[in-house]
């Protein structure tokens, strides 16, 4: 099932990733399309701010909270 409750939230690449599509440098900022479990990980759908679209694993984006910047992550 896809999740869009955090859909439109902002996230970053907490570190340097490769992807399939292009490389993420750190600290690149993305918008969260969705969210679903798949063979039993965690998959969040990022629009990243250089035009990439990627699902993630959830360990790999810091999802930021309002304005101060906090994170957390999945429970």
């Amino acid at each position: 099932m896809i999740d869009t409750s955090r859909a439109g939230m902002r996230c970053r690449a907490p570190r340097p990733i490769n992807t399939w599509q292009g490389f993420l440098p750190k600290g690149l900022l993305g918008t969260i399309v969705s969210e679903m479990e798949n063979l039993g990980r965690w998959l969040i759908t990022v629009v990243w701010d250089n035009g990439l679209i990627i699902p993630m694993l959830a360990g790999e984006v810091e999802i930021l909270e309002g304005e101060e910047g906090e994170t957390h992550a999945r429970e």
